[in-house]
């Protein structure tokens, strides 16, 4: 989605090194290791709405919302799953074809970061049940939303230290052009 303009003047050079958001989404688990590169992050306001399908365009509308609603710099996808099945609802019944627009954000010709995580931060990443309970060798506990925020803050965190250089190494090799 096109950035909303800033109104402290802050210019498109800040704007993508320090994006108003991400939008976090899990990919599969690979199966081995306590680690894994298993997410994804982009940040919706450097994605021009032209390029996308309605179904991504819709995702992004959805983000924006929720993130602007919520205040959050960091949006699991599974927040918005969440908010749908608590309301009656779901991407399906909306005609939206989630998988195919993820896939589409995560392959596009925009920035995108992989996010090395462990394997409890990937189960609070796609997880989009309102109650979870997780099972051990030590045995079952009840995952809290205090955890989510915690894996949030972690991914925040990451993103805001890794971004910025990130951003001004596609620049500098010429993949990312600022206008103007």
């Amino acid at each position: 989605m096109q950035a909303d303009p800033r109104p402290d003047g802050t210019g498109v050079a800040d704007e993508l090194l320090h994006p108003a958001y991400w939008l976090v989404h899990a990919l599969e688990w690979p199966g081995n290791g306590a680690m894994a590169e298993a997410a994804i992050a982009i940040a919706p306001g450097m994605i021009p709405c032209d390029q996308l399908s309605p179904d991504a365009f819709q995702i992004l509308g959805c983000a924006d919302l929720y993130a602007r609603k919520h205040g959050t710099r960091v949006l699991f996808f599974s927040e918005l799953t969440r908010m749908f099945t608590t309301a009656g609802t779901s991407w399906a019944d909306l005609g939206i074809d989630w998988e195919n627009a993820l896939r589409e954000l995560g392959d596009g010709s925009f920035p995108a970061l992989f996010l090395t995580i462990s394997e409890r931060a990937h189960v609070f990443i796609c997880n989009s049940a309102t109650h979870l309970l997780l099972a051990s060798p030590d045995g079952v506990e009840e995952a809290t939303d205090a955890e989510r925020d915690l894996v949030r803050q972690a991914i925040t965190s990451k993103l805001t230290a890794d971004w910025p250089p990130y951003i001004r190494r596609i620049i500098s090799t010429g993949r990312l052009h600022l206008a103007g």
